[in-house]
């Protein structure tokens, strides 16, 4: 009878315990499953309230003077870019000398200014509990590009045609994203990215504890998101979009394997897009070719002219307005994507390194944000929107200087284009507004304002 005991205590001890896979998985990643476990209950570091005040008054102020530093250079730039086509469009049709363009920037700019001082005024709370709507509404806008409402520009379909105005919904479907995948990041209490969190709660198989945290409708809207630009079959977008989903995904704590896969899929769906279009691959092909050679004269490219307008351009530049490659019949899109190699020739050198030193400062102070907010939802957003400012205006720049190939991406804030300078002002005010939400800032602010009333004061009286 001893002996059956023993023999059935050593067949108990050899039958393997219930979810058997689960613990042998354990045994063979059972050091990685621990680190992403002890990850995940990390707690988020917590600065002290002095800290993150000041740090917010500093975010507000580099914010505030690099926007609008370089809202002002663009408006500049936009009027000397646009100044040749005014001229031949006066001798060619006797009309008056009209900046048609530029005062249409100069309006939209207006606008922006105005919404975007709507926006510091409203609580950060107000952008987390309209996240979904605000998403849904940027999607939807997105969409009806491929309705007769759509309007098709050098092949890309990403405008709408509503009367006298024309709208690019992509742009504020950039921000959306931005605010919608915060506020979805924002709400987990947890830093877990294990494959589980890509499955629903409601699917019933995964274990109880794993159920609470779930991925899979933030990659889904982003998917979608990107989807919806292409729809435009606008690259350079959804290139951008690629970009700001990656940056806020990071700063989510998204570990690198998942990059390694993303890219992958990402550069593979890039090579399909570049093969559909004869248009991208002739682009690619130009772009090859100029880095085997120097420009040709005789057969020059949009590349060509920008590299012409740098080096003309020197240290100091020709002088504002005296611009020669921005004329008609030489530089193509020059107030709108090619606006830096304007900046370029007429500012030289000392004027691009201020342009960088701009976006520097705006990226700098957001940045501040998110790294001493007290709340996970402003931290990814303005995170997001530094890598949305500064990675497109980084972009720019290396297709403008023949890095890159080019694929058609605005400078943010100086590039012309109504659209994208109001979704700009209006990120840099939400940014401000989170800034404004942290414990104890607005109220410094209107103590301030109270101080600077009573000094005035007594300097009159």
């Amino acid at each position: 009878m001893a002996r059956t005991d023993s023999a059935r205590t050593d067949s108990e001890r050899r039958r393997p315990k219930a979810g058997g896979a689960l613990v042998r998985l354990k045994g063979a990643h059972g050091v990685g499953i621990a680190k992403a476990k002890a990850e995940a209950r990390r707690p988020e570091p917590a600065y002290p309230a002095e800290t993150v005040r000041d740090q917010m008054h500093r975010a507000i102020s580099l914010i505030l003077v690099s926007a609008c530093a370089l809202l002002v250079i663009g408006i500049v730039m936009v009027y000397s870019a646009t100044a040749p086509a005014a001229i031949r469009n006066a001798r060619i049709n006797g009309e008056a000398l009209a900046f048609t363009t530029a005062n249409g920037q100069l309006m939209y700019a207006a606008i922006g200014l105005a919404v975007g001082a709507v926006a510091v005024f409203l609580p950060a709370g107000v952008f987390l509990r309209a996240a979904n709507w605000i998403f849904a509404a940027g999607v939807a806008l997105q969409c009806a590009v491929v309705t007769p409402l759509g309007k098709d520009v050098a092949g890309n379909l990403n405008w709408l045609k509503i009367g006298p105005f024309t709208i690019q919904p992509s742009e504020f479907l950039k921000f959306a994203t931005i605010v919608w995948i915060a506020a979805q990041l924002g709400r987990s209490r947890t830093n877990d990215w294990g494959i589980h969190s890509f499955f629903m709660p409601s699917w019933g198989i995964l274990p109880e504890r794993w159920r609470g945290v779930h991925r899979l409708p933030v990659a889904a809207g982003a998917a979608l998101a990107l989807a919806a630009v292409l729809l435009g079959f606008d690259m350079g977008t959804a290139m951008v979009f690629a970009l700001i989903c990656a940056g806020i995904f990071w700063l989510a704590g998204m570990p690198s394997h998942y990059y390694i896969a993303g890219g992958a899929l990402a550069g593979f769906g890039a090579a399909v897009l570049v093969a559909m279009s004869p248009s991208r691959l002739t682009r690619i092909k130009e772009y090859l070719a100029n880095l085997a050679s120097l420009p040709d004269s005789a057969d020059p490219t949009q590349s060509d002219f920008a590299l012409w307008a740098f080096g003309s351009g020197g240290l100091s530049g020709r002088g504002l307005g005296t611009g020669i490659e921005k004329w008609p019949g030489n530089l193509a899109e020059a107030q709108n994507d090619f606006i830096f190699a304007v900046i370029g020739e007429e500012l030289g050198l000392f004027g691009c390194l201020v342009v960088v030193a701009m976006f520097f400062v705006l990226g700098f102070g957001l940045m501040k944000i998110a790294t001493y907010h007290p709340s996970r939802f402003a931290r990814l957003a303005c995170g997001g929107i530094a890598v949305w400012m500064c990675g497109q205006a980084m972009a720019n720049m290396l297709v403008v200087t023949g890095v890159f190939p080019v694929f058609g991406v605005p400078l943010p804030l100086i590039s012309q284009g109504g659209s994208a300078v109001i979704a700009c002002l209006l990120a840099v005010s939400f940014a401000v507004s989170c800034a404004l939400s942290a414990p104890g800032v607005r109220e410094s602010f209107r103590v301030r304002g109270r101080l600077a009333h009573r000094v005035r004061a007594v300097v009159k009286g």
